[in-house]
């Protein structure tokens, strides 16, 4: 009886204090929770209704298993977004203690549950959309993400060495927001698409079919403003939407002569011969005449006044009665190329030498009164002609490159024809040099000026930044030396020469002023009070014309956005004159005005594209609604309903003006192809019946089976092609379309893309 109880009772204390067999129950129920979790996160059916109470239990020591499933066998889309939402919350609160726990678990232990709360965070962040990836030093785009809860899918450049490492080696090392953690996520978040992506210009658009945000819009070459060729091409177009107060560019005269195009090389000898005689007259209007005469030694006949009298004369008739034949280049008689060629050779010599003309003080006299009056009349034809000066300067610019790359200043028409000629490859871009512009403290500037566009469901919006800075010259300006550090302010081309040491102690060692120290020398020089809203107000309306003269060849695709750095300058009358956009602008802290004002144009950027689509009340921070167009083309029977530009109405014609003899271009093709489909399909009921009655008996015989079928194919691909906008449409538009709910596209993509 002791016997049988003492080796029962021996038996039982064995089995009790036996500590291998209550280490091997516990692994037993750990591996049946963690089993059970990672097949919810990879499967795409529904999670079952799981006891979490006993499986946390079971977790921290407690005997008790997986519970039974429910007597219904699955849960709804309801209690699947619960389950989802318990174990996030179990996450923050595993994460909280992980350093307490991660001590009293097995190593394996400690990384199975590790997996599981990392997969969980992915499975959630697929979900609501939350996935990014950053290329590039971006990091204040990254961390605003990462703060809004979105998980970053690392690009195979960053943390590179760490992403060759295998998941166990991670999770030995993972902490909460070291590095380890971001790799080990990426590399559970690399089967899923990212839903916004910061690329760089050249990089192929991935995760397409998603829709992410993108912060690159794709235009025709032809029409992309960031570069110098583009930008030219939008310049000629946006004279078809210039509106006053709203749209309209302001940009110094430009020609191609990086092609192979006669008539612009021709257009642009012309323009520089007027130039050339404006020049002169404004010379003799801004010299003293003592200085400009000698009647008895004299160079220069008078004729060579008169002959530049009479192109001025010609050029104030063409811009009053101007019209498309004035336009046409027409190429000059032999006794014309004559004349023009003394001209400028006779000019150059007064212009470049100062010589003197054979005339008396008389007559200088009037020809000065009479170069005054030319002046003025031109000029308030042309404003942009207030920008020259007595040099005849242009400046040539490769056509796409950047930072002052390959930008020289030249007067000599010879040199500029024969630069582009031997540069063929570079495209250069020939502008006229602005000879007068608006110094601080005798030294050039320039305003850097931000601009982003988004694309919505149905809208184009342009914004506008209330907030810019200065860049200067390291060196006074003048026009007796042409050399880049005196006339080029791009920042990348003035951080390499060291300021003069003559220049005006006022101006800023790392040349930048921010908006305010502009604002207060405005006041200091006693400038009108309205002088920065006038420019503001101008950098606008330059902008939404660019946008709009491009939108022609841009690929609106919805969630796509981009961010651009615009050069503006100002002339003497505080009126901005645009340069150049940058598509990809410096946005590095170089100075202490770009490491205040680069981070919060981040942060404002996600906030436009990220918050306000899900909140149309959430802020924007300093960017603000420029203009908005509305490109959703009418599909329905409603032929009555025009485009609609931010509430003003557009009237569409049959015959559009264009520039070129070339097809319509596709954005007014689309809309006035959509006007024709309507209003065919709302008056086609009597023309269809007419054609029917009109068709030959042969179609309806009784042994035509197969002719009737060829025939009411034909007569349904007819209409299906008068309906869709275009043939592209229209092949898209053939057959039913399925459409998904929003459940089953969700286990698709699940089922297709989670981890197995």
């Amino acid at each position: 009886m002791s016997q049988a109880s003492s080796s029962g009772f021996g038996m039982n204390r064995n089995r009790y204090y036996n500590p291998v067999s209550k280490i091997q129950s516990l692994i037993h129920n750990l591996d049946a929770e963690l089993v059970h979790l990672c097949k919810q996160c990879s499967v795409p059916k529904p999670l079952t209704s799981y006891n979490y109470n006993n499986s946390t239990t079971s977790g921290t020591g407690g005997s008790s298993g997986p519970s039974a499933y429910s007597s219904h066998g699955v849960m709804g889309t309801h209690r699947y977004s619960d389950s989802i939402n318990n174990l996030l919350a179990r996450a923050k609160s595993t994460g909280s203690t992980q350093s307490q726990r991660s001590s009293t678990l097995p190593p394996e232990a400690n990384k199975r549950q590790l997996r599981n709360l990392y997969r969980t965070r992915v499975i959630d962040a697929y979900r609501n959309r939350r996935i990014f990836t950053v290329y590039g030093n971006y990091h204040t785009v990254r961390r605003a993400l990462m703060r809004r809860g979105w998980l970053e899918k690392l690009p195979p450049t960053r943390h590179a060495k760490l992403q060759t490492m295998s998941e166990d080696s991670l999770l030995e090392h993972a902490r909460r927001g070291n590095d380890y953690e971001a790799v080990i996520i990426s590399k559970m978040i690399n089967h899923f698409p990212a839903f916004f992506i910061w690329q760089g210009k050249g990089q192929k658009d991935l995760c397409a079919e998603v829709l992410p945000f993108r912060n690159r819009v794709r235009r025709s070459q032809f029409l992309d403003f960031s570069t110098k060729v583009g930008l030219v091409g939008c310049a000629e177009q946006e004279r078809w939407f210039r509106e006053d107060g709203v749209c309209g560019m302001s940009y110094p005269r430009f020609y191609r002569l990086g092609g192979n195009s006669v008539e612009e090389r021709m257009a642009f000898i012309e323009d520089y011969q007027h130039t050339q005689a404006r020049s002169l007259l404004r010379y003799i209007r801004e010299r003293r005449i003592s200085e400009m005469i000698d009647p008895e030694n004299g160079a220069v006949q008078s004729t060579t006044l008169d002959f530049a009298l009479s192109k001025v004369k010609k050029m104030i008739r063409h811009a009053e009665h101007y019209s498309l034949d004035d336009a046409r280049i027409k190429p000059p008689t032999p006794a014309e190329i004559v004349e023009n060629q003394t001209f400028m050779v006779q000019s150059s010599d007064i212009l470049k030498n100062n010589a003197k003309f054979k005339v008396t003080e008389k007559v200088m006299t009037e020809y000065a009164r009479l170069a005054a009056q030319y002046i003025d009349q031109v000029e308030t034809l042309r404003p942009d002609f207030r920008w020259d000066g007595c040099r005849n300067l242009w400046i040539l610019k490769p056509g796409y490159q950047s930072r002052g790359i390959g930008i020289v200043i030249r007067s000599s028409l010879d040199d500029i024809l024969a630069w582009t000629s031997n540069n063929q490859i570079k495209k250069y871009i020939v502008q006229k040099y602005i000879e007068r512009p608006l110094l601080v403290y005798r030294t050039k500037f320039d305003i850097r000026q931000y601009m982003l566009i988004t694309i919505g469901e149905s809208q184009v919006t342009i914004w506008t930044y209330r907030d810019c800075y200065l860049r200067f010259s390291s060196q006074e300006f003048t026009m007796d030396d042409l050399r880049e550090s005196i006339h080029l302010t791009n920042n990348s081309v003035q951080k390499r020469y060291k300021n003069k040491l003559n220049r005006d102690s006022r101006l800023p060692k790392h040349n930048m002023w921010s908006l305010d120290q502009f604002k207060c020398h405005l006041r200091h020089v006693n400038a009108p009070d309205d002088t920065w809203s006038k420019i503001y107000s101008g950098f606008k309306q330059n902008l939404v014309a660019v946008v709009m003269a491009s939108l022609d060849e841009t690929e609106l695709v919805q969630n796509a956005f981009e961010l651009y750095g615009c050069d503006f300058m100002l002339d003497e009358h505080y009126n901005p004159i645009l340069i150049e956009i940058n598509s990809t602008p410096d946005l590095s802290p170089s100075t202490e005005v770009t490491s205040r004002i680069c981070p919060l144009v981040l942060k404002d950027v996600i906030r436009v594209v990220v918050d306000r689509p899900k909140n149309a009340a959430a802020g924007t921070g300093l960017f603000e609604k420029a203009f908005e167009v509305n490109y959703n083309i009418n599909k329905g029977g409603d032929a009555k309903q025009p485009l609609e530009l931010n509430g003003k109405q557009m009237t569409l014609f049959e015959t559009l003006p264009k520039i070129r003899t070339s097809t319509r271009t596709r954005f007014l093709r689309k809309i006035l192809n959509n006007v024709k489909s309507s209003t065919n399909r709302k008056f086609g009921g009597k023309a269809e019946k007419e054609e029917e009655a009109k068709k030959p008996k042969a179609l309806n015989a009784p042994n035509g089976k197969s002719k009737k079928r060829k025939a009411s194919k034909s007569s349904n691909g007819s209409k299906a092609s008068s309906s869709a906008p275009s043939a592209q449409t229209s092949i898209h538009n053939v057959g039913p379309k399925t459409i998904l709910n929003s459940t089953t596209r969700e286990n698709l993509a699940l089922q297709y893309t989670a981890p197995k």
